[in-house]
């Protein structure tokens, strides 16, 4: 009699981007073949990666081996820093597509149980061990239990010799065909090879452990978002109850119409001083002696224009003394005093020029404008200077020196 086989096969896939614009991203799957590209009908859409093609490579599983093949002419697909258009990917093997640095693992979980037949022994049947195939992404061993009923089988009618023997008062033994389950059980949680059955006649039921886990993991799920939830509104409860001392301490603010605030920024301690400053100015300006600062503030500068700067320099002065705040008087007669001071050294420096050449008229026509315009300050050194040197450049000219 020959050996029962039965093979189960869980694929699983996990690619991984490791570095571009979807690094961190990880996308697993369950498919024998699946493609990768920036369009969204692709199983891993990089849609932030400008250098990936719509549809860029492609996945397969053949023979029990992943096939990588580039489906871009564009763009091309590079394993290690070499270009490729086909490579056979193993279990953690990484490659570049555009940008992206992408990681491939994948598991198999696929177990063979080989069940012999055996001559039954007081109704048991013995089964032999499973042979187990594993490939795993985490290095982990699948176990799962099953257990799995035997149907008898009707018996036939006894042979005449047992009923003669029964006849005999001697009873035939009876045979009662027992199986114990086998049991199934996932890897993660015991770490045993994975066991099964299959034996012609006889049906296993399916039990998905992984269907409980989902389970229990979504009930998980709904504990925690409930416990969160609660203490949401525990803390928005306590946030409402408890007083709130600023809201206590601001006072009601009158609402006010636009023509009642108008009126209340008019009737205000700044506005009535600025008015007041307004009027106190405009009756300044019409008083005679506002008039009079301004008529010798026009005088000035029509001197200061005309370069001359002494006459200047009394009108601006005069202002000053009718209003000490007129800063145009004040700037005025400050640029009136260096300009006439800038012309009384240029004529000296110009009546030593002279003199050195010996144009002694000119030299002394130069100090002789110099105390002219000094005629008023007749203490000032600039003054006696000149009158000295005019007196000296007569005398050249005389020829007396």
């Amino acid at each position: 009699m020959t050996a029962a086989l039965k093979q189960a096969t869980q694929l699983k896939i996990q690619v991984s981007v490791v570095k571009g614009p979807h690094a961190g991203q990880t996308f697993n799957l369950n498919k024998p073949a699946l493609t990768i590209g920036r369009g969204p009908e692709n199983d891993i859409v990089l849609v932030n990666d400008p250098l990936v093609s719509r549809i860029h490579a492609r996945i397969e599983l053949n023979n029990g081996e992943f096939d990588l093949i580039n489906l871009s002419q564009k763009n091309g697909l590079s394993v290690q820093g070499e270009f490729v258009d086909k490579w056979r990917l193993v279990n953690d093997s990484t490659f570049q597509v555009g940008d992206s640095e992408i990681k491939f693992q994948f598991d198999f979980g696929q177990a063979v149980v080989s069940v012999q037949p055996q001559a039954r022994a007081n109704g048991h049947l013995t089964l032999a061990k499973p042979e187990v195939k594993n490939s795993s992404l985490q290095n982990t061993n699948v176990q799962t239990q099953v257990s799995v009923p035997v149907t008898q089988k009707p018996q036939t009618p006894p042979p005449a010799s047992a009923v003669s023997v029964r006849s005999a008062g001697v009873e035939a033994p009876k045979v009662q065909n027992r199986m114990p389950g086998l049991h199934q059980q996932q890897a993660q949680q015991v770490g045993r090879p994975q066991q099964g059955f299959a034996q012609a006649g006889y049906a296993a039921p399916k039990h998905n452990a992984a269907a409980a886990a989902q389970a229990e993991a979504e009930k998980n799920k709904k504990i925690r978002f409930y416990a969160i939830v609660g203490i949401a509104l525990v803390a928005f409860t306590f946030f409402i109850m408890s007083p709130n001392e600023k809201a206590k301490s601001k006072k009601a603010k009158a609402i006010l119409k636009y023509e009642d605030e108008i009126q209340f920024n008019q009737n205000s301690k700044s506005e009535v001083e600025l008015r007041k400053k307004r009027e106190e100015d405009k009756k300044t300006k019409d008083s005679p002696q506002a008039q009079r600062a301004e008529e010798n503030f026009i005088k000035g500068m029509r001197d200061f224009q005309l370069g001359n700067y002494a006459r200047a320099q009394d009108f601006f002065q005069v202002v000053l003394n009718l209003i000490p705040d007129h800063a145009l008087a004040r700037r005025h007669l400050y640029l009136s005093k260096v300009r006439f001071d800038e012309i009384v050294q240029a004529k000296l420096m110009l009546g030593e020029s002279y003199y050195q050449k010996h144009n002694f008229g000119m030299c002394q026509s130069m100090y002789q404008q110099v105390m002219d315009m000094l005629l008023t300050k007749s203490s000032d050194q600039k003054y006696k200077l000149a009158q000295q040197m005019a007196e000296k450049c007569q005398l050249a000219s005389e020829g007396i020196r």
